[in-house]
């Protein structure tokens, strides 16, 4: 498979990761970009841990994106309502189209030469490659396996 090259990858779908994507949205519309997710679906933590009881330790007026506003009255939420919050902001900002599901980051080498990150990623046992100028990580290096 040939190398895909963007100038942003987003490594993890999580709250900081979405968030990245929607401000990359906005602010820098020409600038192409993809998100790696190691998981099949949005929300990093909250989507991964869904045990009785699971909430937020900060409240979600602060946690939350200053380009959508937490509308809850429940400020310290519930974990479902925070990865349907996340899950929303990526839908009405259009970057959910940009999220690339099993894409587990198994390495990324800069090269100060050419000023271009290589990242390589393992889909169902399946290696791609990835170019890009920029590289942020918004995961908890959680192991998945």
């Amino acid at each position: 498979m040939a190398t895909e090259h963007f100038d942003v990858l987003i490594a993890g779908a999580g709250l900081s990761g979405i968030g990245v994507a929607c401000h990359l949205t906005k602010k820098c519309p020409d600038k192409s970009f993809a998100i790696l997710e190691a998981r099949d679906a949005i929300g990093g933590t909250w989507d991964l841990f869904r045990y009785p009881g699971i909430r937020s330790d900060s409240d979600m007026f602060t946690l939350g994106y200053r380009f959508k506003p937490w509308t809850s009255d429940k400020g310290i939420a519930d974990g479902g309502d925070i990865r349907q919050y996340i899950r929303d902001a990526a839908t009405e900002n259009k970057v959910d189209e940009k999220i690339r599901f099993k894409h587990k980051v198994k390495n990324a080498d800069w090269n100060s030469r050419e000023k271009l990150w290589t990242v390589t990623s393992d889909v169902d046992g399946e290696t791609r490659t990835y170019t890009a100028k920029y590289l942020v990580g918004c995961t908890g290096y959680y192991d998945y396996d």
